[in-house]
């Protein structure tokens, strides 16, 4: 019986150590092994399996658009972006769908999930704008190469089947994802756009500071 305590308590101590040892690498982060052998300690103690996870913060599933701005700002230095145009880009961000950077539909009691992908005519209707001059600007951009349209049965990563219509804002200036992130079918429509390009009236080519892919 004391023989069983004795080895017990050196059982204890030796958990007891090796806790210990592993809070005192949390400041400078554990290794793999440090992590399957608290996740061990654990389990013997509690009878319990668990695991490490990251704690979700307030801050997570924040919707975002990002601005790559010394694109951006390079394109308004140059003058290849007219008023009306940076206006437009900016009434469309809450309109981006996450990872493709398809233009959608969006709409308070509906999830961003397979939300249609917006057209000219709802554009016009949601901005309360003309929708001649709504196509006016969408086609000036799309021939700028800061917007594009999809070939129709494009495929994205998650499955979305693209039509003709399908509308995109270029990553390389609007960014709705993280920046490694951008859908693949997205980089194939941009990868040459906005390379080499020139500013009306000008024979200078210019290139952005920044590519994402």
């Amino acid at each position: 019986m004391k023989k069983a305590l004795e080895e017990a308590e050196k059982k204890a101590r030796l958990r007891d150590s090796n806790i210990e040892e592993i809070i005192g690498q949390v400041a400078v982060g554990l290794s793999a092994d440090q992590q399957k052998l608290l996740l061990e300690v654990l389990h013997n103690t509690t009878g319990e399996n668990y695991f490490i996870g990251k704690r979700k913060k307030k801050t997570d599933g924040v919707k975002f658009v990002q601005i790559i701005m010394d694109n951006y700002n390079y394109l308004c230095k140059i003058n290849y972006l007219s008023s009306a145009e940076k206006a437009f880009l900016m009434d469309l961000t809450p309109y981006l769908e996450f990872k493709t950077n398809i233009i959608v539909e969006r709409s308070d009691d509906e999830e961003e999930v397979d939300a249609d992908s917006a057209s000219p005519s709802y554009l016009a209707k949601v901005f309360n704008k003309n929708r001649g001059n709504i196509s006016s600007l969408m086609n000036g951009l799309l021939t700028k190469g800061i917007l594009a349209v999809a070939e129709s049965g494009m495929t994205t990563d998650d499955g979305r089947v693209c039509t003709s219509r399908t509308w995109f804002v270029n990553p390389n200036i609007m960014c709705c994802s993280p920046k490694d992130g951008v859908d693949k079918a997205t980089q194939k429509i941009f990868k040459r756009s906005l390379k080499n390009f020139k500013v009306e009236g000008s024979s200078k080519k210019h290139q952005l500071p920044i590519y994402l892919f």
